[in-house]
């Protein structure tokens, strides 16, 4: 095969290879979700507690989750006591850390890395729980006050477009 020939091909394999870059990439976004009104009432599973289930799309990839909340906390509980916990609470935020005092209406913000893949369902659950003390037996611990909102980064499953340009890269492959 000429030189020529084979920088053609090679040409048309790095244009195939960037489509499906773009495809795969091009739908990365942010998904707001308010939670203005979640309580926590205890520890983490507590039959009490706020849980929130929020459709983010089948087998998409979380990135990141970042937080913007306003939170009182009631009777002697501290809000760094107060954390978020994602997906069975296989990851948890601490929102308010070394805030080791009772607070009304503390606006707290920060974010961190993920890496959760939902399954097919889709869905992402979200349980606000208190760690280490549950201050206020049977009684609301703290409550995420108007305004307080989470962002939700996350990168869906692979769409259509991509795999129809890695299927050209096979093709492509192929026909050599």
């Amino acid at each position: 095969m000429s030189l020529k020939k084979e920088r053609i091909k090679m040409k048309k394999t790095i244009a195939l290879a960037a489509l499906a870059a773009v495809a795969g990439s091009a739908m990365a976004t942010d998904l707001v979700v308010d939670v203005s009104g979640m309580e926590s009432w205890g520890f983490q599973g507590d039959a009490a507690n706020s849980i929130l289930n929020v459709f983010v799309g089948s087998s998409a990839t979380i990135t990141n989750i970042a937080w913007d909340v306003n939170l009182t906390t009631l009777g002697i509980s501290w809000a760094e006591e107060n954390h978020m916990g994602f997906f069975g609470n296989s990851e948890a935020v601490q929102v308010a850390p070394g805030d080791a005092t009772t607070v009304v209406n503390m606006n707290y913000a920060g974010s961190q890395g993920s890496a959760i893949v939902l399954g097919a369902d889709g869905m992402l659950d979200i349980e606000t729980y208190e760690v280490d003390w549950d201050d206020n037996a049977a009684a609301i611990d703290s409550l995420y006050e108007s305004g307080s909102t989470i962002t939700i980064s996350y990168v869906p499953a692979p769409s259509a477009l991509a795999v129809l340009g890695l299927g050209g890269l096979v093709a492509g492959r192929r026909r050599r």
